[in-house]
C-alpha cells in the first residue's frame, strides 16, 4: 500500500436499496481514484475491471466480482463514490459485495 492508501480509510459503507454509499474517513482528489479503488478491492481480492470511464469529474470503473458485474462511481465535487449493480437483475449480490467489503 501506498501512503495515501495507508492514510485513507473508510468512515462508512453503507448499503441502500439499490447502491452501496463509500465515505472516506479524509477528503480525496481526483488523482487518487487509482488510490482509493486500491483501497476499496483489498478485502474482495479477485476483482476484474472491466472498464473505466474518465470525466471531468467523475470517474466509473466497471468491474466484476463474484461472477457479477458492478459499477463504482467517484464524483469529485461532490466527494460522492457509490457502487450499483450493473443492472437491476436483483439486490443480493450487491448484499453479498457489502458483506465481503465489511468483513
Amino acid at each position: 500500500m501506498n501512503s495515501l492508501t495507508a492514510s485513507q480509510s473508510l468512515e462508512s459503507l453503507t448499503c441502500q436499496e439499490d447502491h452501496l454509499n463509500v465515505k472516506f474517513k479524509k477528503e480525496w482528489y481526483q488523482d487518487n481514484i487509482s488510490q482509493l479503488i486500491e483501497l476499496l478491492f483489498f478485502p474482495i481480492k479477485p476483482v476484474v475491471i472491466q472498464e473505466k470511464i474518465i470525466g471531468a469529474d467523475r470517474e466509473n470503473i466497471r468491474f466484476s466480482w463474484n461472477d457479477c458485474y458492478f459499477v463504482l462511481n467517484f464524483e469529485y465535487y461532490s466527494q460522492s463514490c457509490w457502487i450499483e449493480g450493473q443492472d437491476s437483475v436483483n439486490a443480493q449480490p450487491l448484499i453479498d459485495l457489502h458483506l465481503a467489503m465489511t468483513k
